[in-house]
């Protein structure tokens, strides 16, 4: 049931579509006079197979010959071997279609040269009443056209090397075939059968020969055994017909036309006629295809020359016409890119010698076309951009969904006309320039000059705009195309319908009145029947126009010499030109979707398909002039329709996507990349100008500044099945450079945080979070850096106790700049990898502390340490009570033994072994101290990640409870029971429930975390004294003696370190602070419980009087010679040159004493404060 009313849909559909569009020849021309509609019906029907023909060989065998053999975009290189063979085999086929059409446009030809030949006949009856005044224009420029495709049908394969290597290959393939059969599957006669198909194509097609064979027919040889009913006389009588006669064969009749002077001088006229009209409108305001045509009426001239016989010369003036015409039109664009050049058709078909030709060197006249060319082409585009911006105006103003305001419903109409006329015209004359400009310097092999690119892609802009207009007013254009159609064909009729009245009002009737009379009937018919005027339609209402069209004076004439005409009864038009227009305009207005289209193709850049860079790099410096972007890439996606018409490999889809992919990447990198790039540069010069001093922000005025939006705010670009928009381009990537960016350096994230939110104020640029955690300026090394190589870092960085961060001592890279380390970086890499990294600090802490340990006991349990500490030991208990050492352990002693450890040796970098054992007891510090900022981070994040919490002790938050079905369980500390409460549940969704519960957890562990007060120093002292208590490290229970002479070692090296901080030096030793002995010398201590015994030694005490001392000696020595020079003074002596040396050098070494004694004095107090600042951390 449903197939039955699809099918009695389909069959209402092609009714309607019948009544609506076309209809046959003989179907229009239904009129009394039989004679007449025979000869109309047989001129249309030829026409109308001609224009069918051209139709075909545009849509089906133009892109196929065009794109044969050429490779796909980033794919040019060396063909494969065989794959040219596997072309022509594959295509094999479509060349036979080729020449099949090829020998329908000959049969054609004969056919119209046969049927024109019989009529313009001087002893015709037809010719002697009506013809002889009738001109059958279109019926010569069906046939012009017809001549046209086979000419261009030999350009294309001319200009297609692919074509003739292609094929030259394969016919030598086809010798192996030949030789052997049977190894291809083949039979003898088969392969015979096939060659004599080959040697036909290589004859006509593959040699460019298509025209040549076209004009080389015999043209007087009529075949009887092929008449067909439309090549029957077109008056009906054999009898008369004259030109015909058989001949001996029997089989076939010969036509006169060489010595047909009537069918030949109408043939003149028409070519004569054909020319005029192009030289008039070529580079007119109205030009259309007149230029195009010019290759029709050359081969016209050429048919002529052939159909001439050979004792009659040429005519000179009309050849000389032909070639004059390039002087306006030096080269046509028949196809692509191919140029058809008028001097060179003429000499290569119809040559003729001649001195008064001009101009005379065709290739130098070509150059200086060129040259003029470039010079006046960019005023040319810019009058038709003037043109097409009031079009455009013009267009949007009557075109609109409603008619009401615009007055007269029929002015409005012809307004509308005129209007679809101008934007054909203008499209027209600018794809004129194009063709002309980019295919002269093509085929020239000139180079382009810079100053015409801009207005080359002006001219794509304005192509589009026309094409854009039309889509965009298709619907009103539907609307108005019937009665626009039907206000001309009432406009055209209105000049006939004087001539009807007066023709019925006739008394008396002639050959010449009826078919006059017929014609006008014949035009009333068509024009007021039909809502829409096919070709065929056109075609026999142009024939008929033709006829009656009569000139009065030539109509009066023939009167005369009959003198049976009535008189009273005149002939003709007074103003032909009129109705001429009328039918123009109607031609143009029946089909001007068709037209518009091919008026405004670009596909020919493909062929320049390398301008896009120039093109669009241009553009880019012209922000305002963004929204032409669009236009510029749609002219060059038209070369996708050309690239689906290859046929030659088997998914011709692969050139398309190859294609439209070559377009996408050259406006990534003429837009996108650069506009990405512009717009980070332009937000990080904003942000920097603020923070740096040396930057000032972009100054608009002043600088080179682009407006960006206008690319921002630009719709997306359409491209071959998908858009392309520059905001969401921007956006994606600033969210990666930033996001990677930050990810490499965290310290920026304000930065780029900065860049967002300008961004977003400046660009209206929404960028997503990149969800990574807040930086700082402060970050330094990573925490899981440091404790994957802490045995390096406790040995490059020094401690600060007091403001807690770790400084580098010297950049090994030479860096100008050192790193440093405090809470707020390891906050942040707290936050960026979670508490448990603490636990995980502590572990490999408690690893290295165990190695350097050992090294500690190694050190202590040293033959020469260990009795020296003994004998220390056993001294300062024996001797604390004297007067002299007054329980404080003596300074020159641990002096001494700074100067006799050196005899131990030492390093090749000149440490002794008790700078190396200060160096161990510094790192086992500087580790404790990293231990420290740890904790200590950890709280700072842990407070602040908290902060919003109102109550930590508030233990009723129970989000999922009351985020779910209300039912909170919560485990008793004390009994361990498990507490259910009921409160008021919002019952939310499944995933809310989940990321309350989630909530409850992050809140859970950050209070967990910071009300946790673990003391990391208390376990790392607790692991080691239960090692230390053990009967094998008994050795390290003299550790306190070694102390002082320890400190000092440390006071000269620091005093020594500070004061090469001053000089400009790369060595290690410079530093200004070094806590992490005091840390290690108070951890050491604490673990060894050795705290007592070293405050026993009153060692600080005994430095405070040792400086004491010195510094009363300095005194002492300062008051001496002070002393001495008052008493020369007093007794006015003149000091020798000998005293006065002696006094500098006096001067200089108190002065470096006392220099020295307060340096020391203040490491010792610096040193003596920290100690007992860290040993508080390890105070019970």
């Amino acid at each position: 049931m449903l197939t039955c009313c699809v099918l009695t849909l389909q069959t209402k559909l092609k009714e309607i579509e019948d009544a609506i569009t076309a209809a046959m020849s003989e179907d229009l021309i239904k009129t009394d006079n039989e004679l007449f509609n025979k000869v109309l019906t047989v001129f249309s029907v030829l026409c109308d197979e001609i224009s069918e023909l051209k139709v075909t060989v545009e849509d089906n065998f133009y892109p196929a010959l065009i794109m044969f053999g050429q490779a796909r975009h980033g794919e040019e290189g060396e063909v494969k071997a065989g794959e040219d063979e596997v072309h022509i085999g594959r295509m094999l086929a479509f060349f036979q279609d080729i020449s099949n059409f090829v020998d329908r446009c000959n049969a054609i030809t004969i056919n119209m040269i046969h049927q024109l030949a019989s009529l313009y006949q001087s002893f015709q009856k037809l010719w002697k009443s009506t013809f002889k005044l009738v001109h059958l224009h279109p019926v010569f420029d069906a046939l012009a056209s017809l001549l046209e495709v086979m000419i261009t049908i030999d350009a294309i394969v001319i200009d297609n090397p692919n074509i003739i290597t292609s094929w030259d290959k394969y016919k030598r393939m086809m010798q192996y075939v030949r030789s052997d059969p049977p190894r291809y599957n083949v039979t003898v006669d088969k392969v015979k059968q096939f060659e004599r198909l080959l040697v036909s194509l290589d004859q006509t097609i593959m040699s460019a020969q298509v025209f040549q064979s076209c004009i080389e027919q015999d043209f007087e040889v009529f075949s009887g055994g092929d008449v067909a009913e439309d090549d029957e006389d077109p008056d009906g009588s054999d009898s008369e017909r004259g030109g015909r006669r058989a001949s001996s064969s029997g089989g076939e009749s010969r036509i006169d036309i060489r010595t047909n002077r009537v069918f030949l001088e109408e043939f003149i006229h028409c070519i004569s006629a054909r020319l005029s009209i192009a030289e008039g409108a070529i580079t007119s305001a109205t030009e259309t295809y007149e230029r195009n045509d010019l290759v029709g009426t050359a081969g016209l001239y050429v048919l002529l020359r052939r159909l001439q016989p050979s004792n009659v010369p040429a005519d000179p003036v009309l050849f000389k016409r032909l070639w004059e015409t390039q002087l306006k039109a030096p080269c046509v664009t028949i196809c692509g890119k191919m140029m058809w050049y008028m001097p060179d058709f003429l000499l290569k078909y119809a040559p003729m010698t001649s001195k008064k030709l001009h101009p005379t060197d065709i290739v130098q006249f070509r150059r200086e076309y060129l040259h003029s060319l470039d010079d006046a082409f960019p005023a040319d585009v810019t009058t038709a951009k003037l043109e097409l911006s009031a079009w455009l105006v013009r267009m949007e103003s009557f075109f609109q969904p409603t008619t009401r305001g615009m007055g007269d419903a029929s002015r409005t109409l012809s307004i509308r006309g005129n209007l679809i006329l101008k934007g054909l015209i203008l499209a027209k004359r600018v794809q004129t320039m194009m063709h002309t400009l980019v295919n002269l310097h093509l085929s020239l092999q000139i180079p382009m000059p810079k100053r015409v690119v801009r207005p080359l892609y002006t001219c794509i802009e304005i192509l589009k705009a026309v094409e854009f207009m039309f889509a965009r007013k298709n619907p009103i254009l539907a609307e108005s195309s019937s009665h626009l159609l039907r206000q001309v064909a009432h406009s055209l009729f209105s000049f006939f319908r004087p001539l009807k009245a007066h023709l019925e009002a006739s008394k008396k009737f002639d050959d010449t009145k009826l078919d006059v009379l017929a014609a006008v009937t014949v035009l009333e018919d068509i024009l007021n029947s039909g809502e829409s005027f096919s070709y065929t339609r056109l075609t026999v209402l142009d024939l008929a126009a033709q006829i009656a069209m009569i000139s009065p004076d030539n109509s009066s004439a023939a009167s005369e010499k009959e003198g049976d005409m009535d008189s009273t009864v005149p002939m003709g038009l007074k103003d032909a030109g009129e109705p001429v227009k009328l039918i123009w305009k109607l031609r143009l207005l029946s089909d001007f979707q068709r037209k518009i289209r091919s008026a405004c193709d670009c596909s020919f850049f493909y062929w320049s398909r390398e301008l896009l860079h120039p093109f669009l790099s241009d553009l880019y410096s012209q922000p305002e002039q963004a929204n032409r972007i669009q236009y510029v890439v749609g002219g060059f996606l038209d070369a996708i329709k050309l690239l689906r018409g290859a046929q030659h490999e088997t998914d011709n889809e692969l050139y398309v996507k190859a294609y439209a992919e070559f377009i996408e990447s050259v406006l990534e990198e003429e837009i996108v990349e650069n506009l990405c790039k512009d717009v980070e540069n332009d937000l990080r010069l904003h942000v920097h100008s603020v923070h740096l001093d040396h930057l000032d922000a972009p100054n608009p005025k002043s600088a080179d500044f682009k407006v960006l939006h206008y690319y921002l705010d630009l719709r997306p670009i359409r491209l071959h099945g998908k858009t392309l928009g520059l905001r969401q381009q921007v956006t994606h990537y600033l969210e990666s450079t930033f996001y990677n960016l930050t990810t490499v350096a965290l310290h920026d994230w304000k930065t780029y945080g900065e860049m967002r939110n300008l961004a977003n104020d400046k660009y209206g640029l929404s960028l997503a979070d990149n969800h990574l955690p807040m930086g700082s300026l402060d970050q330094g090394l990573d925490i899981l850096q440091i404790m994957r190589n802490i045995q390096i870092f406790v040995a490059r960085y020094n401690y600060n106790l007091n403001q807690q961060f770790f400084l580098e001592r010297r950049s090994d890279k030479g860096s100008r700049h050192l790193n440093s380390i405090n809470i707020h970086s390891i906050a942040s890499s707290i936050r960026t990898h979670g508490m448990g990294i603490m636990n995980t600090t502590v572990n490999f802490t408690y690893q290295f502390l165990t190695k350097k340990f050992d090294i500690f006991s190694q050190f202590l349990f040293d033959e020469y340490i260990k009795s020296y500490l003994q004998r220390e030991k056993r001294w300062y208990k024996k001797h604390r009570d004297d007067k002299d050492v007054d329980n404080k352990y003596p300074f020159d002693r641990a002096f001494q033994f700074n100067k006799d450890i050196r005899k131990l040796g030492v390093s090749d970098s000149g440490k002794t072994f008790l700078d190396q054992f200060r160096m161990l007891i510094t790192e086992i510090g500087n580790a404790l101290g990293y231990v420290r900022m740890v904790r200590s981070a950890g709280m700072n994040y842990c407070s602040n990640a908290i902060k919003f919490v109102p109550d930590l002790n508030h233990t009723h938050f129970k989000f999922e409870a009351y985020a779910g079905d209300g039912v909170a369980e919560e485990k008793n500390d004390e009994t361990g029971e498990i507490v259910r409460e009921q409160i008021v549940g919002a019952k939310l969704s499944r995933e809310t429930v989940v990321a309350a519960r989630n909530l409850d957890s992050v809140i859970s562990t950050l209070a967990k975390n910071f009300s946790e007060n673990n003391d990391y120093f208390k376990v790392l002292v607790k692991v080691f004294q239960d090692v230390t208590a053990s009967d094998e490290q008994k050795h390290l229970v003299n550790f306190y003696t070694i102390i002082p002479a320890l400190t000092i070692n440390y006071v000269e090296t620091t005093v020594q370190a500070k004061d090469l901080m001053y000089k400009n030096t790369r060595r290690r030793e410079s530093y200004f602070s070094d806590d992490g002995f005091a840390i290690g010398v108070a951890y050491i201590l604490a673990i060894l419980d050795q705290g007592e015994q070293f405050d026993a030694l009153h060692w600080f005490e005994e430095v405070v009087r040792k400086y004491k001392v010195e510094e009363e000696a300095y005194n002492e020595k300062q008051a001496e010679r002070e002393t001495r020079k008052r008493e020369q003074a007093a007794k006015k002596q003149k000091e020798t040159t000998a005293e006065l040396i002696d006094d500098e050098e006096e001067v200089h070494t108190l002065q470096l004493t006392a220099k020295r004694i307060e340096l020391n004095r203040r490491e010792f107090d610096l040193l003596d404060w920290s100690l007992n600042g860290a040993r508080i951390f390890f105070k019970d």
